[in-house]
């Protein structure tokens, strides 16, 4: 339904190698698309930094890489146009560094009609690399600008009679279901937020669409298809299935997890039932209750490193940032043996984009375990943002050789070789990634051997 109003254009420049880079390290969205979506998404960001106009606000200084990102992201609304379409009518994009207040309060992002969309680059940046989260500000705000094209934001983009019949039926009913949803406090696919009006709802579900596809598709069968003849594109043909880009620390925690008791703890202290608990609600993937567990347990006793580093791990998956890296940091001070806390001190600061603070506690957990593929893993995603490629190709080769089935550390390793222009390795371990993660529809197939 897009393509009618976006007219053709003259061509611009290729986008330079340094901003592709960004764009594939940046946008998580990227590395599933097929190749010829990949080439519409270089066309629309590299349209995008030359013709739109980028705004700091609060005094910020917009970078490139934040451009290449927010653009990235925005892009995928346009994989199904006709012609590479950079957002003509947005007058400009305004970025500050983290939520800005308004006369209505703090917001993480706006758009407004006929005016320009703003957004946290801090939520933004997050978003944008952390996948299948289900929740994507830039996606959000963009969605809401595509719905204002037709006249107002309400929820109801410009589509035939007969389309438009359809689209009101449904989203009547799915919307007036989350509201009765969100009401009940029940655990929903759809942010909750969505039941606030229809064009909170149709951006939330825009949202969904691009971040979490195959599960919209199995659990909003008419929406989902409504989405797609709408944006006529349907990303759940590239999207990874639900599940595959759980969080690396999970395996990590795994490793550590304690045996599985009943409540009454056989004869543990409070605080090692508590610690024991914590374990098994984080393996759950209930993070907001495991963070409780350790909780209890550093209130008892607030020298535990190994609480504080599990703690730290949950409120790492819960996006709590700076709780995370300074609980992570602590328990890596209190005890420089524990390899896990210096891992998961790592993610933390890779995630605040301290890279070199990263890079320094995975070699630390490096050293103290040599064959860590996730230390390994994430000393080479450090290095190869440091701009040391060659370190990074060590490092990631060494995770591969450890763990050949562990697709990120092959994404990884194809992003160093490409820095280091090495493409046909690039192309082998890039195939490897996607034959691993199942993207390609054959998740055990074997691959071929590594180039030689």
């Amino acid at each position: 339904m897009l393509s009618w109003l976006f007219p053709r254009r003259g061509s611009v420049g290729p986008l330079s190698a340094e901003h592709a880079g960004v764009l594939a390290r940046g946008v998580w969205q990227f590395r599933w698309l097929p190749p010829e979506h990949k080439e519409r998404v270089r066309e629309v960001v590299a349209r995008m930094l030359a013709e739109r106009r980028w705004e700091g606000g609060g005094g910020m200084a917009v970078t490139d890489e934040m451009r290449v990102t927010i653009a990235g992201v925005a892009a995928l609304l346009t994989l199904g146009t006709d012609e590479p379409y950079a957002f003509e009518r947005l007058p400009s994009i305004i970025v500050y560094p983290t939520a800005f207040e308004t006369d209505q309060g703090g917001h993480l992002g706006e758009a407004w009609e006929g005016g320009p969309v703003i957004v946290s680059w801090a939520d933004a940046a997050r978003d944008a690399r952390r996948a299948a989260r289900g929740d994507n500000l830039v996606l959000h705000e963009f969605a809401h600008h595509v719905d204002g094209l037709w006249g107002e934001m309400d929820g109801h983009p410009a589509l035939s009679r007969a389309d438009a019949r359809r689209w009101r039926a449904v989203v009547d009913e799915e919307h007036a279901r989350l509201v009765g949803q969100a009401r009940r406090g029940e655990a929903t696919l759809l942010n909750h937020y969505g039941a606030t009006s229809r064009a909170e709802f149709f951006a939330v579900t825009t949202e969904c669409f691009f971040e979490r596809s195959r599960e919209m598709r199995a659990k909003h069968g008419d929406l989902y298809d409504l989405l797609t003849k709408f944006y006529q594109h349907d990303p759940g043909g590239w999207a990874p299935p639900p599940g595959r880009l759980a969080g690396r620390l999970d395996r990590v925690r795994a490793g550590r997890a304690a045996p599985r008791i009943g409540a009454g703890g056989l004869g543990l202290s409070p605080a090692d039932r508590a610690f024991t608990e914590g374990l098994q609600l984080a393996e759950a993937g209930r993070h907001g209750a495991a963070v409780r567990a350790f909780d209890a347990v550093l209130n008892d006793d607030p020298d535990d490193a190994e609480a504080r580093a599990h703690r730290a791990a949950s409120l790492l998956e819960l996006d709590e940032l700076q709780a995370a890296r300074d609980d992570a940091i602590a328990a890596a001070q209190a005890d420089p043996d524990d390899a896990f806390a210096a891992v998961v001190a790592a993610e933390a600061l890779l995630a605040e984009e301290d890279d070199r603070a990263a890079a320094d506690y995975a070699r630390r957990a490096v050293r103290l375990e040599p064959d860590n593929a996730d230390a390994l893993v994430v000393e080479g995603i450090a290095a190869l943002r440091l701009g040391q490629p060659r370190r990074a190709r060590r490092r990631l080769k060494r995770a591969v050789g450890l763990d050949p089935y562990d697709d990120e550390a092959h994404y990884w390793l194809a992003c160093a070789y490409e820095a280091l222009g090495d493409t046909r390795r690039a192309a082998w371990s890039h195939r490897r990634a996607e034959v691993l993660s199942g993207e390609d529809g054959r998740r055990d197939a074997p691959a071929d051997d590594e180039p030689a």
